[in-house]
């Protein structure tokens, strides 16, 4: 009897439990509608008649009436991301569903298009994505983004481009971008992205996306890998780096994360690597997602 009784009292914490956390999803899914706005479809760039552009989603008050949304006065954290697809395919809108741990917390998302290589080369790609960046910096004071805590984040060959873009020192910049404003990035989440280029192209042992990934480029092909993989501008002003990797990943092998962090513990920069135990590329529970938020969070903090 008594385990009887004790059976039916932790079935109902077991009960409660679940229904707490069930409340709190339902209140953060609810908070997102009520705070956040979403204004779509903006053009950033326009390059060979081809429209780039980005969806933003911003904190907000609703009024229900004239003028309907009010931004607060305070500057918001404020992610800008890449979306993956090996550099050849998908598109922002497909990512959307990541995004919304940042937006329950009131964060400012930028969800950004760029050329793929049927269009360009990466270096084409990673001059889109750091116009995109340079957008958001123009128009900061407009949509109340904190300039101060800019972060960048992508998967795979967005997590390459989040790198990449925030990873390059400013010389660089100046010597191959376009447009090579200098910026503050205050962190880079990364999903198992790319970091060497080079390293990959060994690995996928695949002619034909070999020729994609190489085939806009007119110069020496060493030049172009060593000018496109992340792990070498590791240096004291790299800025933080989190990064997120199945073990079991084979599209890209959790040694590119692991190089990486490696540099940077070298150059004492901060940086984590939570690494996904029998994961491969992406494919990772709710359990192991809500973890990993947990982690990407506390690692955030000043």
């Amino acid at each position: 009897m008594r385990y009887f009784k004790g059976s039916i009292i932790l079935s109902f914490l077991i009960l409660l439990s679940c229904n707490e956390r069930k409340n709190h999803q339902m209140k953060g899914m609810y908070k997102i509608h009520e705070n956040i706005s979403t204004l779509p479809n903006i053009a950033y760039k326009t390059i060979d008649s081809l429209t780039l552009e980005l969806d933003i989603h911003i904190p907000v008050l609703k009024l229900g009436e004239e003028p309907w949304d009010v931004l607060s006065e305070q500057l918001k954290p404020t992610l800008i991301y890449f979306h993956g697809g090996g550099w050849v395919e998908e598109e922002r809108t497909s990512r959307f569903l990541g995004l919304l741990p940042y937006l329950e917390r009131g964060w400012c998302v930028v969800n950004v298009d760029y050329r793929l290589l049927d269009k360009t080369n990466l270096m084409g790609c990673l001059d889109d994505c750091n116009d995109a960046i340079n957008w958001v910096l123009e128009n900061s004071l407009k949509y109340k983004f904190d300039p101060d805590r800019l972060y960048l984040s992508g998967e795979s060959a967005g997590g390459h481009l989040a790198l990449l873009t925030g990873m390059m020192d400013q010389s660089t910049r100046k010597n191959v971008l376009s447009n090579p404003k200098d910026r503050n990035i205050a962190g880079i989440i990364n999903w198992y992205g790319i970091t060497d280029i080079p390293q990959a192209i060994k690995f996928w042992n695949d002619s034909s996306y070999n020729k994609m990934i190489s085939d806009k480029w007119e110069g020496d092909l060493e030049m172009y890998y060593d000018l496109t993989s992340p792990i070498n501008y590791v240096s004291q002003h790299t800025p933080p780096i989190l990064s997120i990797h199945g073990d079991a990943d084979v599209n890209v092998e959790i040694e590119q994360s692991i190089a990486l962090h490696k540099r940077l513990d070298v150059e004492k920069i901060k940086n984590r690597l939570i690494k996904v135990p029998g994961k491969k590329h992406g494919n990772f529970s709710s359990e192991e997602l809500a973890s990993i938020f947990e982690s990407i969070w506390a690692f955030l903090e000043p």
